[in-house]
């Protein structure tokens, strides 16, 4: 299990479920989740089990519990059974990505597996079961694009702005560009990357 929140990132424990040994979860800077919203790492479960809920894990556990208490159990420890029944059970589809300033809003829910890039905007009640773009918008059950937040253009560039990656003095002195006009905000920026040889 593994679970890094990138700086400034409003994400907390209640946001995030790991269900198993192979769940990550990592999130970028600036970025943050509504009440209700969260990131599942895994418990994804394999439909063509012959039972839709845990029984392997469950029944297993309770055979190691009885042998224990029986006094010859043939496992040195709960975690050890445990680790080896539960992909039988359950499973993650790969890591969760989460890029620089995301926001999921109220009951917006994020699958095991997907990638979402910088900026994109997760829609209320939207379920991410795919990848999503930088900037995108996106909306519904499964969640699609239902539009960007701003042109081709300007996403290009303020991706290669990365902000995100400022300090926070520098933040600070861009802060009357953050609420205006995207493009203000681009010329701003590339000035001052100009001016420090990174242009």
């Amino acid at each position: 299990m593994l679970v890094i929140i990138g700086e400034n990132s409003g994400i907390t424990p209640f946001h995030y479920q790991l269900f198993g040994p192979n769940d990550v979860i990592l999130v970028g800077k600036w970025s943050g989740m509504s009440l209700q919203s969260k990131i599942l790492g895994g418990g994804e479960h394999h439909f063509t089990n012959v039972s839709n809920l845990q029984i392997n894990s469950i029944l297993n556990m309770a055979e190691m519990a009885e042998n224990n208490f029986k006094g010859h159990s043939s496992k040195n420890n709960f975690m050890e059974g445990f680790m080896e029944w539960y992909d039988q059970d359950l499973y993650t589809r790969g890591p969760t990505i989460i890029g620089n300033d995301v926001l999921a809003t109220y009951n917006a829910i994020i699958l095991s597996g997907v990638k979402i890039g910088d900026g994109a905007l997760i829609g209320a009640g939207a379920v991410v079961r795919k990848d999503i773009p930088p900037y995108a918008i996106v909306a519904g059950n499964p969640a699609r694009v239902a539009g960007y937040r701003f042109s081709e253009e300007q996403i290009k560039a303020l991706l290669r702005i990365r902000w995100w990656d400022w300090s926070f003095e520098e933040l600070l002195a861009f802060k009357e560009y953050f609420a205006g006009d995207v493009d203000t905000f681009i010329s701003k920026a590339f000035e001052k990357m100009k001016e420090e040889g990174r242009l």
